[in-house]
């Protein structure tokens, strides 16, 4: 429905934690169906102590680990059924851990299941390195955000900076709103000229 595209984004992590940010509020749970995610984004969601993470905004971090390199989505499931779940997270690519890379197939199935039990939960997916190796993207199967860097894929290994946040409308408005400032969003923020350069 809506996307944020921009080169001021420093890389994959800065826009994570910007998307992460937007849609979570304090109190509120992430929980991380893909075991533990790779090391540049544990410092955000408070794995790793470090200032301004999800403790000092008292944002709660779960994690189910993967069976056999699957997503459990059964042991997901019943942890929502419990209730208190926020956001749905999925890094879809296998970081530096050996196991597979997820399909648009797994997430669709996840994202189904989840929305079965409560469809406010927002499901979002890292797809860092996951952009187009499949005619479909995980935002077609009923994820709520996509979100990666543009110094890996869509950039071709060629761009310096850049990434983008693709979903719902509600859901980039948000994370619009974390970027700039509450009642700008995606209103402001010149280029200066910079655009044509960088392509």
């Amino acid at each position: 429905e809506d996307a944020i595209f921009r080169h001021n984004f420093v890389s994959g992590t800065h826009t994570i934690a910007t998307a992460l940010f937007g849609v979570l509020r304090p109190h509120d749970t992430l929980l991380c169906v893909t075991g533990t995610p790779y090391d540049t984004i544990q410092s955000t969601l408070g794995i790793v102590d470090a200032i301004g993470s999800f403790k000092e905004y008292l944002i709660n971090y779960e994690q189910i680990d993967l069976l056999n390199g699957k997503i459990d989505i059964e042991k997901v499931c019943d942890r929502i059924k419990k209730g208190d779940i926020t956001v749905v997270y999925v890094q879809r690519s296998r970081g530096y851990t050996l196991r597979p890379s997820l399909s648009v197939d797994e997430i669709g199935e996840l994202a189904k299941a989840v929305k079965s039990i409560d469809e406010k939960i927002v499901v979002m997916v890292d797809n860092c390195y996951g952009e187009f190796v499949e005619t479909m993207e995980p935002s077609d199967v009923g994820a709520d955000m996509i979100v990666g860097s543009l110094i890996k894929n869509p950039g071709g290994g060629l761009a310096s900076s850049g990434g983008y946040i693709a979903g719902t409308k509600a859901c980039i408005d948000r994370c619009a709103y974390r970027l700039s400032a509450p009642g700008l969003g995606q209103e402001v923020g010149a280029n200066f000229g910079l655009m044509g350069q960088m392509y």
